[in-house]
């Protein structure tokens, strides 16, 4: 299956192909899932000297790592887990990895040239008192922690300066993170992997593991013998593994592109030209494309059903016109969108199903520079070197009964009550 009819798929500056699995073979480590984790799993096990084979269900970067809207941003809450036990030294660990992980992707894109559109800057904006209240003590509690990149607050006043709208009555601005062009990263990371040596299939779908030691993948055509597994397929895992797919929810996410902007217009709205973000649960995040388009995006349902082009042209642009009301006679000339993984705890999800085979997922939609740390972290398990991997795994996350009959209607319920939160909040700002 083609990549989606996306803005990213329009300018992919390379085209890659990789041949589909029809074989049985042994290999050391059998990656499974070609978008950022996978990706990067596999580079940093082959640059660890193993042998290792990747395969995709579809194309590389066909999911969420090659159509998301492309906002890399620092910082995860694995420290919310932490600090309820009181382990300092571990909250500090944790806070460290999600601050690095921006970090990583920009060295990633340097070490292998890859040509992805790496824009500085990233605006979390406040639509109302209470989300501002959040943004300041994130602000000092970053700073007091020892973030390395600068943060500066902005009142109502001046956000306009970074985003001329007057839809916020403020944000925090953050020079760590930024934006990219996912799919053409995903694509510069797979040609790195194929590089280093990783076997990469595409259209290879993985149907069934098989514990043991060796362990064992069984595709449609073939199957793989590997001493370790990593299962990388996030929102897309299906019924491979059933504990996996019930600790996440499939929640859609669209996005829309404008024609072009002209570079009046596109420094009038966005003189910053930073990746933008509100705090909403039903969330609005935008940016400008490298050719001046407006890239509007925004979580839809938490349904996991995708809806039609035509239905995301009609309500993301209603959305974008009450950030941009001129805006409103702006043509569209893509829109799409794709499901992202979502956990209970809005958490990343690694660890160990078995000895030999680990996991990670559950980016929440915040997952372009998070994937790049747990790659780091699930690789340098394989490697051996499991003490992180071992004090993530240690957070509880919860299983919804019923797979996808329950878990999609329960957190279609659940998100309906803090979107009319928002609603209120925003109401009274």
């Amino acid at each position: 299956m083609p990549h989606v009819k996306s803005y990213y798929a329009a300018t992919a500056n390379q085209k890659l192909s990789f041949d589909q699995f029809s074989s049985n073979i042994r290999t050391q480590v059998c990656v499974i899932g070609g978008g950022f984790t996978g990706l990067n799993t596999a580079i940093n096990l082959a640059k660890k000297d193993h042998d290792v084979v990747l395969i995709e269900s579809e194309k590389i970067g066909w999911g969420a790592s090659g159509r998301n809207g492309g906002q890399l941003i620092s910082g995860f809450s694995f420290s919310d887990h932490f600090e309820n036990k009181g382990i300092e030294s571990d909250i500090q660990h944790m806070w460290l990895l999600g601050a690095k992980s921006a970090d990583l992707v920009r060295e990633r894109i340097s070490e292998f040239s890859i040509d992805c559109d790496l824009k500085q800057g990233f605006i979390d904006v406040a639509t109302n008192k209470k989300h501002m209240d959040e943004l300041i003590n994130r602000a000092g509690d970053w700073k007091q922690s020892g973030y390395h990149h600068d943060l500066e607050l902005v009142d109502e006043i001046h956000v306009r300066k970074y985003v001329n709208s007057d839809a916020y009555v403020g944000g925090l601005i953050d020079t760590g993170s930024g934006h990219i062009h996912p799919l053409n990263l995903c694509l510069g990371e797979a040609k790195a992997a194929s590089e280093l040596g990783v076997e990469i299939y595409e259209n290879t779908n993985a149907v069934e593991i098989l514990d043991g030691s060796p362990a064992k993948v069984l595709t449609d055509n073939g199957s793989i013998e590997a001493d370790y597994i990593v299962i990388a397929a996030n929102a897309y895992i299906g019924s491979l593994n059933n504990k996996l797919r019930r600790m996440v929810m499939p929640a859609a996410s669209c996005i829309i592109a404008t024609e072009p902007l002209s570079d009046e217009q596109a420094a009038r709205l966005m003189p910053s030209d930073m990746a933008v973000c509100d705090q909403n649960t039903i969330l609005d995040y935008y940016r400008l494309s490298a050719d001046k388009r407006m890239l509007f995006g925004g979580r839809f349902n938490y349904s996991g059903k995708i809806p039609s082009d035509d239905r995301i042209k009609v309500e993301i642009k209603k959305r974008m016109v009450s950030v941009f009301p001129e805006l409103s006679d702006t043509k569209v000339d893509y829109a799409w969108s794709g499901n992202v993984a979502v956990s209970l705890k809005k958490i990343p999800q690694l660890g160990r199903i078995d000895n030999n085979i680990f996991y990670s997922q559950g980016y929440s939609g915040h997952g372009v520079a998070p994937t790049h740390m747990a790659a780091k972290v699930i690789a340098d398990a394989v490697d051996g070197d499991d003490e992180i991997l071992n004090l993530l795994s240690s957070v509880r996350h919860i299983q919804l009964p019923g797979g996808k009959w329950f878990s999609s209607p329960a957190t279609a319920i659940g998100m309906m009550y803090y979107q009319l939160m928002d609603k209120i909040a925003n109401y009274s700002r």
